[in-house]
């Protein structure tokens, strides 16, 4: 199955022809994107399109993922971050781009100095990654992710993403937040996707037992994941997934060549190598969906004639 990422709630042209799609299966909404409106009216009117198609909507939550909550005036100003940070310097962070700076100094857990200055401008909601020996992000849901949930749960959503997912705690604060927001009906069914981005959650999903990751499903967040772990281990890292969940999702880094244009015998390769080792689910990028979705679903539709899931 196919699940494409859904551009902003205002690009409606785009999002009516993204969800109709016949060969996007579900569709996946980044909650760390900007929208004009409310996190109900954002999820209304998905829905207005989607569940008339029987299509599920992810609500993709940002958990532990770091973003800029601000625009950075550097060389004037700190970069704040929306979670609190404890770093064991020397240490970097990357941001988009590839554009990777020095980290200095961390001031009051959520403001960081880096060195050189980076390439781009830091706009707000901008993820980035902190790399270094010992990384520990304080805090799990964001006020948004929270927000984002209550309404989910009074429009009977029931599929979830949650990002950075590193412990058990992650899970658990969801669980309790859901049966917070669902009061007498917690025990409707919730589908919870952990996004696997890091070492640190391929060593809890190593340890992870079967109870534990019960009604859960995996994915490698293959974009971050690369990042921290390197591509040389990433191979292993996807095997992992698909040997603890075989139902487990592969998202991200998906028909790269069409950056340049067009898809890549690289990219042909990657999917097909992918689909040998177990996985049966792929989720287009946020990039990808939004600026290249035309040739991606014509990629797959001949993809899939040659190679069916």
């Amino acid at each position: 199955m196919l699940i494409s990422s859904l551009p902003p709630a205002h690009h409606e042209a785009l999002l009516k022809t993204i969800i109709a799609h016949p060969l996007v299966g579900a569709v996946r909404y980044n909650t760390g994107m900007d929208s004009p409106y409310s996190p109900r009216e954002t999820l209304e009117r998905f829905l207005g399109y989607s569940r008339p198609l029987k299509k599920p909507l992810y609500v993709d939550l940002k958990g532990r993922q770091l973003r800029i909550v601000e625009w950075a005036t550097l060389p004037y100003g700190p970069i704040i971050l929306n979670h609190k940070v404890r770093v064991e310097l020397p240490a970097r962070v990357l941001f988009r781009g590839d554009d990777i700076c020095d980290l200095k100094e961390v001031v009051d857990g959520n403001k960081i100095y880096v060195d050189p200055l980076p390439k781009y401008p830091l706009g707000r909601g901008q993820s980035l990654n902190i790399l270094g020996e010992n990384v520990v992000i304080e805090g799990g849901l964001t006020e948004v992710d929270r927000a984002f949930i209550k309404e989910a749960a009074e429009l009977h959503i029931r599929h979830f993403m949650l990002s950075f997912v590193e412990s058990v705690a992650d899970i658990d604060e969801f669980d309790a937040e859901w049966g917070g927001s669902v009061g007498r009906f917690s025990s409707a069914p919730v589908e919870l996707v952990l996004k696997i981005e890091s070492q640190k959650g391929l060593d809890f999903v190593a340890d992870a037992t079967r109870s534990t990751l019960r009604r859960r499903r995996l994915m490698a967040a293959r974009d971050d994941l690369m990042l921290h772990i390197g591509g040389l281990n990433m191979l292993e890292a996807e095997e992992l997934l698909i040997a603890k969940d075989p139902r487990a999702m592969c998202a991200s880094r998906l028909m790269l060549g069409l950056e340049q244009g067009s898809v890549t015998l690289a990219d042909i390769s990657d999917i097909r190598m992918r689909q040998l080792m177990g996985y049966k689910t792929f989720m287009l990028s946020d990039g990808t969906s939004r600026n290249h979705f035309e040739k991606a679903i014509g990629f797959w539709e001949e993809y899939i004639s040659a190679y069916p899931m």
